[in-house]
């Protein structure tokens, strides 16, 4: 029994989005195939929606500079840039909590803070399914009657950012949606297989499976890797890289679309 994971396939992850990666459509295209393949080769699908406010630590309206103005997108803002004041929260109740966070990122050893283009908003378009996608989901239920799709929404807390679907990078403490999600890796662990495909390699692909993979009491082998159903953030190419690298070596598969 094998279980199919799409990792945030939204709107603004696809052209004309806010965070648009290239080669999405294609990945899209990729992904649907495989969801009307009949038989289905997967008992469930799994879909993870990244899901945010706009006033988010990773937008830019939650940051101000020594002159009010918000930063870029793109800018990162380490735990330095904070003590000496050169970021700020634009919400000054927020200052002991910007240092807590970028803080812990630094100690951790994770990505720096990166301000993102506000994207995936709740309730907006970008939020959305992409399409080619919604397309292939749709021919998976029909060819699967009586089955729903398992929606899994990330990154509603504020204070946070949470690339995994199985955890913030830093887990607030009234918050438990931040924290290890528990009940979720018993249903993987439930399946002989994951098939895992989505957005973006460099990102949220990324760190889920790197969480899945830590946790995973099976055999690595089961935890497959479609890597043509997944593409890079531009400019983070070598962080997607690595985590195939850190997958193979760690025992997971690696195919192709074709080969499921």
């Amino acid at each position: 029994m094998s279980a199919f994971i799409i990792i945030d396939p939204q709107c603004d992850f696809h052209p004309g989005g806010s965070l648009a990666i290239p080669s999405a459509g294609e990945d899209a295209s990729r992904i649907k195939d495989i969801l009307s393949k009949t038989p289905s080769p997967f008992a469930e699908v799994y879909v993870t929606l990244d899901s945010h406010h706009k006033y988010d630590v990773a937008h830019p309206g939650y940051w101000v500079d020594a002159n009010g103005k918000n930063p870029s997108p793109f800018t990162l803002i380490q735990y330095e840039d904070v003590v000496d004041g050169k970021w700020a929260p634009a919400n000054e109740e927020n200052k002991e909590w910007a240092l807590t966070y970028t803080k812990a990122l630094k100690e951790q050893g994770s990505f720096t803070l990166c301000v993102w283009p506000e994207h995936c908003l709740i309730g907006s378009p970008g939020h959305n399914v992409d399409s080619t996608v919604q397309a292939g989901l749709t021919a998976w239920l029909l060819s699967n009657p009586g089955k729903e799709i398992k929606w899994v929404l990330k990154g509603q807390n504020t204070k946070t950012e949470m690339y995994s679907c199985m955890k913030a990078e830093v887990p607030v403490e009234d918050d438990d949606a931040t924290k290890f999600n528990a009940s979720l890796m018993a249903e993987f662990e439930a399946y002989d297989k994951l098939y895992v495909a989505g957005q973006a390699k460099s990102h949220c692909v990324n760190f889920t499976v790197r969480d899945i993979s830590a946790n995973y009491k099976k055999n690595q082998a089961s935890i497959v890797l479609l890597e043509d159903c997944m593409s890079n953030v531009p400019g983070f190419e070598e962080a997607g890289e690595k985590f195939i690298e850190d997958m193979k070596k760690a025992g997971c598969g690696i195919i192709n679309a074709g080969d499921v």
